[in-house]
């Protein structure tokens, strides 16, 4: 599990720094290490009562297990796929322990959750195979996890497909572009901390880096929702801040997050469970917030002023800070324009909204 137990394991902080150093650390993950339960056949093991819930896409399956009776707090929900003669189908090490395909899910609130990426199994034929759940626990003081119960559950498997890592990784890209794109020019700035972040992240290697540079380059569908969920699925154990954390770094890559981009941001917390009535908090947490304290006299503008006049001092101003103007003056300065850019269109988006 080596690329993703560095996601648990919280090393992701010292790739990007910044805020985001501490807050995308673990839990990008959906399985654990230590999670392979050997059930003695001699002893009785209570039989589960679980509804199960699934939904594909394109490169695996989203299982959701409902547990019927009482799970008490602190139980694990352990889960192999296993074939017709009872063997744990095999998987590459990200997701497997000793070889073997698991899933260990903590149970909350009566239901577990994780991701089955087809292509990441070693199988040689399609069809029904059985997904085996066990429900562990380890009570205070013990040394030894207790069984709870287990079930089986009938588990198809397509037809096999080749893994790609940078594929299984498309909505998180995704959202990372959508983002990056929010202004009118992304910034190749905000591209290199992108590549860089999944790179060493996620250890891509070098046989997949030109897929990920494709992947780069890739329009984005303006309906983000698909996105979310894609990442809420592939991996269930994301806690949204840490997400959004990453999110605002990438917006504020060139100083101050445009309003698109915070919309962008506040549109995908809100995909990802972020009630609307917190966004506010949130937002400040975030550091997304663009302090202007008069924006019709950044514009240079009376508060009668029309929408032509408006728009006019918008086009002024804007042009004075043109890359093109700024380009033979001091590092310095051309990120001051970078700054005051984005300061402007604030203003003038603002002025906008409040004009009659």
């Amino acid at each position: 599990m080596r690329w993703w137990g560095k996601l648990l394991g919280g090393v992701i902080g010292a790739i990007i720094a910044g805020p985001i150093g501490g807050l995308i650390g673990v839990a990008l993950g959906a399985i654990a290490d230590g999670a392979i339960v050997e059930v003695n056949p001699a002893a009785a093991v209570p039989e589960l009562d679980i509804d199960i819930r699934l939904i594909d896409d394109e490169m695996g399956r989203f299982v959701q297990l409902f547990f019927k009776q009482d799970v008490p707090n602190g139980a694990v929900a352990v889960s192999l796929i296993v074939d017709s003669r009872g063997r744990p189908v095999r998987a590459i090490d990200a997701f497997a322990d000793r070889g073997n395909f698991v899933a260990n899910r903590a149970i909350e609130r009566g239901r577990a959750e994780f991701y089955v990426p087809f292509s990441a199994l070693r199988y040689r034929r399609p069809g029904l195979y059985t997904l085996r759940t066990t429900v562990i626990m380890l009570a205070p003081g013990a040394d030894d996890p207790s069984t709870l119960g287990q079930a089986e559950l009938d588990f198809e498997l397509p037809k096999h497909q080749r893994w790609s890592r940078v594929e299984f990784l498309r909505p998180l890209m995704g959202l990372c572009l959508a983002v990056l794109r929010a202004n009118e020019s992304p910034s190749e700035r905000g591209e290199k901390i992108i590549r860089k972040f999944f790179i060493d992240s996620f250890e891509i290697p070098r046989s997949q880096r030109g897929q990920l540079k494709q992947l780069m380059t890739e329009p984005i569908d303006d309906d983000l929702h698909p996105l979310a969920q894609g990442v809420k699925r592939r991996m269930p154990a994301i806690k949204p801040q840490d997400l959004l954390a990453l999110l605002a770094e990438i917006a504020r890559c060139d100083g101050q997050p445009s309003r698109e981009a915070r919309k962008r941001i506040k549109d995908i917390a809100i995909y990802m469970g972020i009630p609307e009535n917190r966004w506010a908090e949130m937002e400040q947490k975030l550091d997304l917030m663009v302090k202007i304290a008069d924006p019709w006299e950044m514009l240079g503008i009376d508060r009668d002023a029309t929408n032509a006049d408006i728009k006019k001092a918008y086009r002024t101003k804007l042009a004075g800070l043109h890359p093109d103007k700024v380009s033979r003056m001091d590092p310095e300065i051309q990120e001051l324009a970078k700054t005051r850019t984005v300061e402007l269109r604030e203003a003038y988006e603002t002025v906008l909204e409040d004009h009659p």
